[in-house]
């Protein structure tokens, strides 16, 4: 019996050791730190922020307090959740009592009741947002189409304008004006309302609605029946697929490369067209293949059937044009190459930068007379038309792009459309 209570009073002594041991080292060795300290030097009207501290190391109670003069302002204060690192808390600088400019803010660590460690950076407070005048923008603009707008900013924000979710951005131009070129995606509805958005370098927003009216645009709906054609059709899918096709399921290696290449195609695309240059290099209208003939139009809805059942769709999203065999394709206008190489079912293709999110497009070309980085003039010939890619016929597909997005190429050929509706943003 009395090595049994020994072993007891051993055991608990052990314990008690271990408990003590594991609470000085907590409180001694584990140093806890703050992470995301950074969300807190800029505090605009309203902010959601969000906190972590690692290691726990017995912190129960957190404190963040902001510093003007000698005025003290406690913007939160809570225990650190159960099983939880980090605390969330919305700073309202106004209903604080904080004012514009500069202050410290220190958040303050407890552990044990009794113990603290601070943590501090500098903070600007500007709780007014940026103020936006339109300069310039058009009345109406088409589905498909394409619109522009000049804008004063009261102080630097990023700009942007925001046509069915998409977001287009601007490009300062001078001290407080900004331009911007934007499109309007195919399935925008005409009730939808255009937006301009700034955001300033510490977070506040203003959202205004442009004004400008969406113009419904009947695009063409097209059924294109496959079976028959798998003859030609399998030895273009299996070179766009890089690999071997034989044996494999047609309508399988169709909807392959009509939908997943074709997305790939596209975001990369979009990839491209999102890194234009902010100045402007292009003149005048844009040019159309010479003595050519559209013989497929931007927008069009196409349907593919295979023995009369649909088995996959996608939008065309620029002009096909086709003259004689190996046309020489000129740059429609001034720029800079940016791509230059094979891109799916686009076949060989050269896309060209003219400024401030606007590029142009070639597609299913026969092979290059330009490589990425050349200066182009309007009317050089930058390749020649062909087959390549997912095409059954000699043409090129001419796309316009504005910030990666393909809008109709029919305004940008159309002089007085380009004098009456983007030049005024140019004129400045």
């Amino acid at each position: 019996m009395q090595g049994i209570k020994k072993f007891v009073r051993t055991v608990v002594f052990v314990a008690l050791l271990g408990i003590i041991g594991f609470t000085l080292y907590n409180l001694f060795f584990l140093k806890p730190k703050v992470y995301n300290l950074q969300q807190l030097e800029k505090l605009p009207k309203e902010k959601v922020v969000n906190l972590v501290v690692s290691p726990r190391a017995y912190v129960d109670r957190v404190s963040v307090v902001a510093i003007q003069g000698n005025k003290e302002i406690l913007l939160f204060e809570g225990k650190l959740p159960k099983e939880v690192n980090e605390v969330t808390f919305t700073v309202k600088p106004e209903s604080s009592g904080l004012k514009e400019g500069e202050a410290r803010v220190v958040v303050k660590l407890r552990r044990f009741y009794i113990f603290e460690k601070s943590f501090e950076v500098r903070a600007i407070v500007d709780t007014q947002p940026p103020r936006i005048h339109i300069l310039y923008a058009p009345y109406t603009v088409l589905q498909g189409g394409s619109g522009g707008i000049k804008v004063k900013l009261s102080e630097p924000a990023q700009l942007y304008v925001e046509v069915g979710g998409r977001k287009f951005k601007s490009y300062k131009v001078k001290e407080d004006l900004y331009i911007s070129l934007f499109g309007v995606p195919v399935d925008t509805s005409p009730r939808d309302v255009i937006k301009v958005v700034a955001i300033d370098e510490v977070g506040n927003e203003t959202v205004i609605p442009l004004g400008t009216g969406i113009k419904r645009n009947n695009f063409q709906s097209l059924r294109i029946e496959l079976s028959g054609k798998e003859k030609v059709m399998l030895p273009k899918l299996g070179t766009i697929l890089g690999g071997n096709y034989e044996g494999s399921n047609f309508v399988e290696l169709f909807k392959k490369v009509n939908e997943e290449v074709r997305a790939e195609n596209e975001r990369k695309i979009a990839e491209v067209g999102g890194n234009s240059a902010p100045q402007r290099y292009w003149r005048g209208n844009f040019i159309q293949l010479k003595n050519s003939k559209v013989i497929s139009r931007y927008g069009e809805k196409r349907t593919y059937t295979y023995r009369g059942k649909p088995i996959s769709s996608s939008r065309h999203m620029g002009y096909d044009l086709a003259s004689v065999k190996n046309s020489r394709v000129p740059a429609a206008n001034h720029g800079v190459v940016v791509f230059a190489g094979d891109l799916g079912i686009y076949g060989n293709t050269v896309i060209i930068d003219h400024g401030y999110g606007l590029m142009s497009l070639y597609a299913h070309l026969a092979d290059f007379r330009v490589s990425k980085g050349d200066m182009v003039k309007k009317g050089q010939v930058i390749g020649y038309t062909d087959m390549t890619g997912l095409a059954f016929g000699d043409h090129l597909h001419f796309g316009i792009l504005i910030d990666g997005y393909e809008v109709t190429p029919l305004e940008w050929w159309d002089s007085k459309w380009i004098r009456t509706r983007i030049e005024p943003v140019f004129s400045y």
